[in-house]
């Protein structure tokens, strides 16, 4: 590169020096410092242009179209990194209020949205249906392989946390093989409790008093003297009415 007398020659390179970085991390790798998007939000726009962020995640993007006083429009693929880390971030960071400064397409409300995401993608509809109880999606399968999350929680005088293993059926019929599935679960040890989650199990009369009666041989696990079943049915539209 030729000496250039009235300084460097622009490159493609920028160096930032971003000391709160830390503070922002979210656990992503791809993510940036929201002190170098906004350098390059601000140079390559202006106040109430539309930026597009079609991979939102953090959302760190978003943030820093909102701070520079730009429209944005996100896009993420991942439905549980919408409702447990943009949807936060968006409200927390910045105070954004939702269904005032913002609004969220695609995440199923309803059970009609949820058949739409079981249609579309059922591996992304089973993990949005672990999230809904507050689970977490698991890639560590049992030896049935069975297992689409867990819930975590604490029993009184245990160091340990112990779990609930989740797993979610998005077709409208639920067998009696699909609680036996849960049941070894229990009977190995791998959890004090069991649950699934269907759309609709769509139960007749016998099929249900079979499964209540099948569900009833595990038992219940008792907790500051509440006793709850340890092998649970749920449907899901009895998860999205709470």
């Amino acid at each position: 590169m030729d000496d250039d007398p009235d300084g460097m020659v622009a490159q493609d390179t920028i160096m930032e020096s971003t000391p709160t970085y830390g503070r922002e991390r979210m656990g992503y790798a791809t993510q940036k410092p929201l002190a170098l998007l906004a350098r390059l939000i601000e140079a390559a726009s202006n106040e109430d242009d539309l930026v597009l962020d079609p991979f939102c995640g953090c959302p760190t993007t978003l943030e820093a179209v909102h701070n520079l006083k730009r429209r944005w429009f996100g896009i993420e693929i991942a439905i549980h990194a919408v409702e447990r880390v943009a949807s936060v971030r968006l409200k927390e960071r910045i105070g954004l209020i939702e269904g005032q400064d913002l609004t969220f397409e695609g995440v199923p409300r309803d059970l009609e949205g949820a058949l739409n995401l079981w249609e579309r993608d059922k591996y992304h509809f089973q993990r949005w249906a672990v999230h809904q109880v507050a689970g977490f999606v698991t890639t560590k399968r049992t030896a049935n392989d069975g297992i689409d999350g867990r819930l975590y929680f604490a029993m009184p005088n245990d160091p340990d946390l112990q779990s609930m293993v989740l797993e979610v059926k998005g077709g409208r019929t639920v067998s009696i093989h699909d609680l036996r599935v849960m049941q070894d679960v229990l009977e190995n040890g791998e959890a004090l409790l069991a649950g699934l989650t269907a759309i609709n199990p769509a139960f007749g009369r016998t099929q249900a008093r079979n499964f209540t009666r099948f569900a009833a041989r595990a038992g219940t696990l008792g907790v500051l003297g509440i006793e709850y079943p340890r092998l649970q049915v749920l449907a899901l539209a009895e998860i999205l009415d709470g």
